[in-house]
């Protein structure tokens, strides 16, 4: 497998993850747009979420998309950031759960950065086995639960 590189979305990556998404999973017009519409409101707003990329370091081929929602959590007394959907390209299911694991890696380290103390997974995108040696935990709520330190600030 090609080395990769791991990624925050941006605005710019739009039209090239929508059509990828298509390809992935294909979706009447209507839907097709709806989730386009979707797609972009979440990359224009990092307030509200991120969608994390893994890509081919050698060109632009899309391997993984994490998209993640900020939400108000009130058990866990802050933001925590849900992530319900790993859509993965053509790769080994082995590969897969290492590709998703190295995007919640990056996005732990932006959610520490940004003051979000929590990552919430759906629990069907790991198993035990999977979870528990990247730090996740089972959730009240069934969810896989990471909790994070906050990032120290530099002033200056």
């Amino acid at each position: 497998m090609p080395p990769t590189s791991i990624r925050l979305a941006g605005t710019g990556d739009a039209q090239n993850l929508g059509a990828w998404l298509q390809s992935r999973h294909a979706l009447p017009v209507a839907a097709a747009r709806a989730r386009q519409a979707l797609l972009e409101g979440l990359l224009a707003r990092p307030e509200r979420g991120a969608c994390v990329v893994a890509q081919a370091s050698a060109g632009p081929d899309l391997l993984g998309c994490l998209p993640v929602t900020l939400i108000p959590h009130l058990e866990l007394a802050g933001l925590a950031a849900l992530a319900t959907e790993w859509w993965a390209g053509d790769v080994p299911a082995g590969r897969s759960a290492a590709l998703l694991l190295d995007c919640c890696g990056l996005l732990a380290d932006w959610c520490s950065a940004h003051g979000v103390r929590h990552l919430l997974l759906a629990p069907a995108l790991l198993t035990a086995a999977q979870a528990a040696p990247a730090g996740f935990a089972p959730h009240a709520s069934g969810l896989w639960h990471l909790n994070l330190s906050p990032a120290a600030k530099i002033l200056g």
